[in-house]
């Protein structure tokens, strides 16, 4: 099919379905985006004491309060979150609950001065696909997981994944991987909420043109890391102007979402454990760009899969398969 073609479906997506003129409003903007950054801020605050809190009680319950203080020191040693699993997820649950409060608060200013629902920064009126989340999740997950353990079953050397170093026993791992999912779930969730759903949608108020809107959602995407490395700033733009297609093609963020986080669970389950220390500055790696590119036609196919394979579309619940 002529990209011309999917170019236009792409400006006809329901993302843009309920904009108006007032989403243009320059003086709604100048509100919208501090106002929304001072939520953030404030919501980021209660959702990572909240967090802190619940596995507090969690952990002292179960372990007595000597082991809930020995996951607080993480705070002041960041390497301990890369050498063990407990300390691993209390850090994935604060960072889940950080950033999935700022962007509900975020977005929630935006949507209040807009008059609009929350969920319609997600999909459409018919309310969250699950279904597409999986999709993403599973799809993804699978072949990125058959891409990294694929070269170790043929013999080759490869580094021990994180989740064996991380945890001793089946039980310990299993638990590891459950915990690790669903708060790696969230966390692309809130990330995709604020690029795919509110700065797609607010783009989409200026402009439909599909390369415009992958090329400033990726670049935005890129920033907000701050990652010093030009090839990680490249991966990651290409990686949101992947997930912007996919966006775009499916007329939400659940596909998005589902993609997101098995990247994110792929990389911390079986290629490098999590670390809150800051990125080392290296020298440009042109695999990394490439590695990128890759990630982001693999999206954008993901996406085609689902809208036009009349197997995945009726799973997924569509009366017809997609013509575009």
């Amino acid at each position: 099919m002529a990209t011309e073609a999917i170019f236009g479906a792409m400006r006809e997506s329901r993302v843009f379905s309920d904009l108006t003129a007032y989403d243009r409003d320059a003086r709604r903007l100048a509100v919208a985006v501090p106002v929304g950054v001072l939520a953030a801020a404030a919501a980021a605050v209660l959702g990572g004491a909240s967090a802190c809190l619940l596995v507090m009680v969690v952990v002292s319950g179960l372990d007595g309060a000597a082991a809930a203080a020995g996951l607080f020191a993480a705070l002041d040693q960041p390497a301990l979150a890369a050498t063990d699993g407990q300390v691993s997820l209390f850090i994935l649950a604060i960072l889940a609950g950080v950033n999935g409060a700022a962007a509900v608060g975020f977005v929630a200013v935006s949507a209040g001065l807009s008059h609009r629902p929350i969920r319609r920064y997600i999909g459409g009126e018919s309310g969250f696909r699950a279904r597409l989340l999986i999709a993403g999740l599973v799809l993804v997950g699978a072949l990125m997981a058959a891409l990294v353990l694929i070269p170790s079953s043929l013999g080759a050397a490869t580094p021990t994944p994180p989740l064996l170093a991380l945890e001793s026993t089946g039980v310990g791992r299993a638990t590891y991987v459950a915990f690790a999912v669903v708060l790696l779930v969230l966390a692309a969730a809130a990330e995709e909420l604020v690029f795919r759903g509110w700065l797609l949608k607010q783009t989409g108020a200026f402009t439909r043109h599909p390369a415009v809107l992958m090329a400033v959602n990726g670049l935005m995407f890129a920033t907000i890391h701050f990652d010093p490395n030009l090839d990680a700033f490249l991966f990651r733009a290409a990686m949101g102007a992947g997930l912007t297609w996919m966006t775009l093609r499916t007329g939400g963020i659940e596909l998005a979402i589902g993609a997101h986080a098995a990247n994110n669970i792929v990389i911390l389950l079986l290629l490098q454990p999590l670390s809150l220390q800051p990125e080392t500055p290296h020298g440009f790696q042109a695999s990394s760009l490439a590695a990128g590119l890759a990630v982001g036609l693999g999206y954008a196919a993901l996406a085609e899969v689902v809208v036009r394979w009349p197997i995945a579309t009726r799973w997924l619940g569509r009366r017809d398969p997609a013509t575009v």
